[in-house]
């Protein structure tokens, strides 16, 4: 995760906050609490996940705005929506794979962006991939790496902010 997409993550929740919409974000998470995620989850996160973690700690935005409308973290005030508890949550109720970790929430309900850590690139980087709890089925990789999710779906909220209102 670049500098360029902490400025954007904090531009669309300006420019949210003028269009009386909420950019929650849960802020910035100990290393601690991140291993301790990890350590749960029997999985090493991605470098660009652990900035991420470190910087934001998760993120929601309106659910209209993007293809993931909340960037799932550690949060200790909010259980439900903490990354390890949507995880085992699912590896029981879905029977979700154990290499994959959800981290998105889609804009359609029940879909969910996994990190698939066992495909790990040489740079600690793994890709995200949607997976439909509907069907119980992995769809597609829609992204190469969770800073990539991050960029183009805050990018694309930005975009949509700068058009002028009907």
């Amino acid at each position: 995760m670049t500098s360029d997409t902490i400025e954007l993550v904090e531009r669309v929740r300006r420019r949210l906050r003028e269009h009386e919409n909420s950019c929650e974000i849960a802020g910035p998470v100990p290393e601690a609490a991140i291993t301790a995620a990890e350590e749960a989850l029997g999985v090493t996160f991605p470098p660009s996940y652990r900035t991420f973690l470190r910087t934001f700690g998760g993120i929601a935005i309106p659910a209209h705005l993007g293809i993931v409308h909340d960037f799932v973290g550690v949060r200790s005030t909010d259980a439900a929506a903490d990354v390890v508890k949507r995880t085992l949550d699912a590896r029981v109720e879905r029977k979700l794979s154990e290499n994959l970790v959800v981290v998105g929430m889609g804009a359609q309900y029940q879909e969910w962006f996994c990190l698939d850590v066992s495909r790990t690139q040489p740079n600690g980087e793994a890709p995200v991939i949607m997976y439909d709890a509907r069907d119980n089925a992995l769809d597609q990789q829609f992204y190469d790496d969770f800073g990539q999710m991050l960029q183009e779906v805050m990018g694309f909220v930005a975009d949509s902010l700068e058009q002028p209102l009907d």
